[in-house]
C-alpha cells in the first residue's frame, strides 16, 4: 500500500515522507540517511492511469461527475471524471496493484476491479452501476432488495483469458474466511439481453463475457471459489478475493491470471534467476520493488533490491524476518506488499491476494530454503 504523506513502513522500519529520509532524531544504523547526492537516481514519480467511467449495465455509455477513490493509498487519490467520463490519475506509485471506487448520484458505490500499475503508463475504463438496473436484477430474480446488503458482479474467465462457460451455478461458492458458504439471496448468470436470466442453469457469453451475479451479499472480505474442468480429466478452481460494503455493489474478475512471464513456473526457483528480477524495477521487468528499494529511493536507506543477485540476498538475509525459514508465509518479504485493509503497513500493494502468481512463486523459493 503507498503511502504519500506523512510515514510509511517498509519491512518494519518507518520512515518520514518518500523521499528516502530518516525520521528527525533517529540516528540509528538501521535508519542512515540514503546517499541523495547528484549522482544518485531521481526519485520514482509514478505513471498515469486514465479511461473513462462507464456506466456498467448500459453498453459504451461513458459518465460525467464520477467521483473516484483509491484504496490501498493514504491519503486516498481522488478525482472526478470530465465531460465524456475521462478521467486521469497523473501520478499512480509503479508497482502498484489498487482498486478503485466509483460514486455517483443514483449509483451504488461501485468497486472495480483492481488495476496494475507496473512500469508504464495505463489506459482502463472503470465501471459504475445505477440503482434502477440493480433493482432489476432483484426483480427479474423475484427476490426483495435488501437494505445493508451488496450486489456482486463477477467475470468468469480462464486462466488464458477466454470466457470460461458451461459450469453450473454449484459450482460458483463464496466463502467467508473459515471456508464456509455465505448464504447470499440468489446466484444467476448474466443472459443474453445483459441482465440475470434466472432460466440458465449453466454458465454461457453474453456480449463476449461470461458473468455471474450474487444477490444481497453481506459486507465483509470474502473468497468466490470457481470450480471447472482442467481438460485433463480432472477440476482446477480459481480463487479470488472480494469485498462488499453496505448497499454498494462490487464488480470482481475470475481467473483472466495466466502464469508470470507465461511459462511454466520453475519446481525449484533459485534467487538470481527466478526471484531476483521479480525485485527490479517495473522498467527492467521486475514487480516494481526496486524503484523504492535503490539507493537515493524511499525505501533505498532500508533495503536495496539492485546491488546483484549475491549482495542483495544477503542483505535480504541480514534483515531480521524480511525471510521467515520457519514460517515463509510470515516473510516480510511476503506480506509487505500483500494487499490488505487499512492501516497500511507498506508503501503500496503489489499483491492482491495470495494466489497471485508472483507470490506463489516467492513462497516456494522461501518453502525450498531460499536457495540461491
Amino acid at each position: 500500500m503507498r503511502q504519500l504523506i506523512s510515514s510509511i513502513t517498509c519491512f518494519g522500519l518507518a520512515l518520514a515522507g518518500c523521499a528516502g529520509n530518516a525520521p528527525p532524531g533517529n540516528t540509528g544504523d538501521d535508519m542512515e540517511e540514503p546517499d541523495a547526492g547528484v549522482d544518485a537516481p531521481p526519485a520514482e514519480v509514478g505513471h498515469k492511469l486514465s479511461g473513462k467511467t462507464m456506466d456498467y449495465f448500459t453498453a459504451n455509455t461513458p459518465m460525467d461527475l464520477v467521483a473516484l477513490a483509491s484504496d490501498g493509498v493514504t491519503p486516498p487519490m481522488m478525482v472526478t471524471s470530465a465531460t465524456g467520463g475521462l478521467y486521469e490519475v497523473p501520478s499512480v506509485p509503479t508497482g502498484s496493484t489498487i482498486f478503485f471506487t466509483a460514486t455517483r448520484t443514483n449509483y451504488r458505490p461501485t468497486r472495480n476491479v483492481p488495476v496494475a500499475v507496473k512500469g508504464v503508463d495505463v489506459v482502463k475504463d472503470l465501471y459504475i452501476a445505477t440503482i434502477a438496473d440493480i433493482n432489476r436484477q432483484y426483480a427479474t430474480a423475484g427476490k426483495p432488495v435488501t437494505a445493508g446488503r451488496a450486489f456482486l458482479a463477477v467475470e468468469l474467465q480462464r486462466q488464458n483469458g477466454t470466457p470460461l462457460t458451461g459450469i453450473p451455478i454449484t459450482d460458483i461458492v463464496l466463502r467467508d474466511a473459515l471456508n464456509a458458504p455465505v448464504v447470499v439471496a440468489g446466484t444467476y448468470f448474466f443472459g443474453a439481453a445483459g441482465d440475470i436470466d434466472p432460466a440458465l442453469t449453466v454458465a454461457t457469453t453474453n456480449g463476449g463475457r461470461s458473468r455471474v451475479a450474487l444477490l444481497d451479499v453481506p459486507p465483509g472480505t470474502y473468497t468466490l471459489r470457481v470450480t471447472y474442468p482442467n481438460g485433463q480429466g480432472g477440476t482446477q478452481t480459481q480463487d479470488t478475493p472480494i469485498t462488499t460494503v453496505a448497499d454498494g455493489a462490487t464488480l470482481a474478475l475470475s481467473g483472466g491470471g495466466g502464469t508470470p512471464g507465461g511459462g511454466t513456473p520453475p519446481a525449484t526457483p533459485k534467487f538470481t534467476a527466478d526471484i531476483y528480477p521479480k525485485l527490479q524495477k517495473a522498467a527492467a521487468g521486475g514487480l516494481g520493488c526496486g524503484n523504492c528499494h535503490t539507493l537515493g529511493g524511499p525505501a533505498g536507506g532500508v533495503l536495496q533490491f539492485d546491488l546483484g543477485a549475491g549482495p542483495t540476498l544477503e542483505a535480504i538475509k541480514a534483515r531480521l524476518n524480511v525471510l521467515n525459514l520457519t514460517t515463509p508465509a510470515a516473510s516480510l518479504l511476503l506480506t509487505k506488499p500483500l494487499y490488505e485493509p487499512a492501516p497500511y503497513n507498506h508503501p503500496n500493494a503489489t499483491f492482491v491476494d495470495i494466489n497471485d502468481p508472483d507470490y506463489k512463486l516467492i513462497l516456494l523459493w522461501i518453502q525450498q530454503g531460499a536457495l540461491i
